[in-house]
């Protein structure tokens, strides 16, 4: 319920609700009518913003019986440069550099004691924090065992990187945007950039980064990102339009995981659509009688476009666009001898990889586009010379 006139809403959950030992996972959701926005509230320590995948966490127990003295360690093998470390939580108010972790072994474990008093709550956030920087990642948590004065717990590592998180070679990935639900809803698509965790992605809104092409108006956005070797795996990112923040509320981002097996990836995800982004690499089409390939793919002389279709008036042209959205290529459509039936027909074209003046294109991702009437159908191929 609404408290006031000051924008604050309350609500008391009855105590018959819990049992002892309850581990509650909670967060609030604010909806915006006049522009379909959502927003979510953090804590009184300020810790969140709390979501259904990110909750803050609330332990229903007995205060704590005796003193307990809890040793916190972090590998800060990983981080670079590696400044005063220190740890903070519920237990002293969320003050950073109050307790100090030190480096006995020099093995970059860093380790420090804290003494949390008889009479405590059990359930316990807390954070690493490297200097002034804080670890990003959700709180931390343990549960207080006063069965003994003493407690250690396990090394993590600083905001639980490791190793395996991190890309083992340069990896190029293709963001490939389907915006045409938002522009049917009369969204103006001036420009779309790629905001996001990971560099050389950033959530800097002052200026438009990472520039996608538009390769089909109104239907598809596409752009490369180079994310060079060594960069963190997990990548949020969110589409700005126009410059701007619009795509969905604070907090609400697409997300994927590089994978460095290869040294490019393609993801396809639609303006609006927020969560995890699947790795894909189906084309485009806007037609259920007519379906676009080519074959092989990557090629590095010659690759043979096809697509099949009813009778057509007029064969259309194949227009190919680099990851920019600049038109390199035009072909003529050819008619194969094979008839799948009475009025549907194979068609076909063959790409040297040269552009309209006949230059060798370089290697990288190129987008086939085939419009016949209404009917427009997009994929994409990769050139490996």
């Amino acid at each position: 319920g609404e408290v006031g006139d000051n924008d604050e809403y309350s609500e008391v959950i009855p105590d018959d609700f819990f049992v002892e030992n309850d581990i509650i996972n909670f967060y609030c959701e604010g909806y915006d009518s006049t522009d379909g926005t959502y927003s979510y509230g953090t804590d009184q320590n300020g810790a969140g913003p709390f979501t259904a995948e990110n909750p803050g966490v609330y332990y229903i127990g007995s205060p704590t019986s005796i003193d307990v003295t809890v040793t916190f360690q972090v590998n800060m093998s990983l981080v670079s440069p590696v400044y005063d470390v220190s740890v903070a939580g519920t237990f002293n108010g969320w003050t950073p550099g109050a307790i100090i972790l030190t480096d006995p072994d020099e093995d970059d474990i860093y380790v420090g004691d804290y003494t949390i008093p008889e009479g405590s709550n059990p359930m316990q956030e807390y954070k690493f924090i490297n200097g002034t920087d804080w670890e990003y990642i959700s709180n931390r948590t343990f549960i207080i065992d006063d069965s003994s004065p003493t407690q250690i717990l396990p090394v993590v590592y600083f905001n639980d990187q490791n190793p395996e998180d991190y890309i083992s070679q340069d990896v190029t990935v293709t963001f490939n945007v389907d915006i045409s639900d938002s522009a049917s809803a009369g969204c103006i698509f001036d420009s779309l950039g790629i905001y996001g965790s990971v560099a050389p992605l950033d959530w800097d809104w002052e200026t438009i980064n990472n520039h996608l092409a538009e390769i089909t108006p109104d239907i598809l956005w596409s752009g490369e990102v180079l994310f060079p070797t060594g960069s963190w795996k997990y990548v949020d990112f969110k589409l700005g339009r126009n410059g701007m923040d619009l795509e969905a509320g604070f907090g609400e981002n697409h997300s994927f995981t590089i994978d460095d097996s290869n040294p490019t990836q393609i993801i396809s995800c639609v303006y609006g659509t927020m969560g995890p982004v699947s790795a894909v690499d189906d084309g485009i089409g806007y037609s259920d009688e007519m379906v676009i390939n080519n074959y092989p793919n990557p090629f590095s002389t010659f690759t043979t476009i096809s697509f099949s279709a009813t009778d057509l008036h007029r064969l259309p042209q194949i227009k190919i666009y680099n990851v920019k959205g600049q038109l390199v290529k035009c072909l003529e459509c050819g008619e194969s001898l094979s008839t799948i039936a009475p009025t549907y027909r194979e068609y076909f074209i063959s790409w040297d990889g040269r552009d309209d003046t006949g230059k060798s294109l370089s290697n990288g991702i190129y987008f086939f586009k085939l419009q016949a009437g209404s009917d427009i159908l997009v994929n994409k191929m990769i050139l490996l010379r």
